[in-house]
């Protein structure tokens, strides 16, 4: 019951945010922010280490949120942020440096890559992002980084049927950062949300904590 209320509380302050940033945008960048308040996030990571306090709770009876698919440019700005909020060891970092890659190739433009987005969210699949650093893979679509290749390719095998055919599996060189805070309370999640819009391009959503503490396989 945590879990769901976190979740909708983080999709009605999510959206809260954007219209109070949508208003210093207009047109198709402001549409552009709104397809960014859930995308996907790498999840494949390595769990940071966190001060130990003698009262955690189990995972699995925990709500977690989790931030991420930061560049290293970006990581440092969003560690900066978080540290305002006195998280303590509520918060924990998880880098992603590579292993295999499900993804739709660099398209022409930002607008061409949102717009495939948009494509394979209209099928159903809301786990991808736009990748927008500078670089060989910017404008590509990323759906999911995985620890082997055969796992790689038993999801792209999932995608097929449900009619993503341009998608394909490479090795993942981009380093990304995660940042999963542990019962972040109402007024953390809002602010959370509130951040999103200094950082449009990095996922931010709810999870179980056991998921959090998890990657694909």
């Amino acid at each position: 019951m945590r879990l769901i209320f976190l979740l909708a509380l983080l999709a009605n302050v999510a959206t809260f945010a954007y219209l109070r940033y949508a208003d210093s945008r207009s047109g198709a960048d402001a549409q552009i922010a709104l397809l960014q308040i859930s995308p996907d996030k790498v999840k494949l990571v390595k769990a940071g280490p966190v001060a130990a306090t003698g009262r955690e709770k189990p995972a699995l009876s925990a709500a977690c949120v989790e931030w991420g698919g930061f560049s290293a440019d970006d990581a440092p700005k969003a560690i900066a942020a978080l540290a305002k909020l006195d998280l303590g060891n509520r918060l924990s970092q998880r880098d992603s440096t590579g292993n295999y890659w499900v993804f739709i190739p660099p398209l022409k433009s930002r607008a061409d890559a949102e717009k495939k987005a948009g494509e394979v969210r209209a099928l159903g699949i809301a786990d991808l992002y736009v990748v927008l650093e500078a670089g060989p893979s910017q404008f590509a679509v990323s759906l999911g980084v995985f620890k082997t290749e055969d796992a790689a390719n038993n999801y792209l095998a999932q995608l097929r049927p449900k009619g993503v055919r341009s998608a394909i599996v490479a090795p993942y060189v981009m380093a990304a950062t995660t940042f999963v805070i542990r019962e972040p309370g109402d007024a953390v999640t809002m602010k959370l949300a509130e951040l999103k819009t200094e950082f449009p391009d990095a996922a931010l959503k709810a999870v179980a904590c056991a998921d959090a503490q998890s990657a694909k396989n």
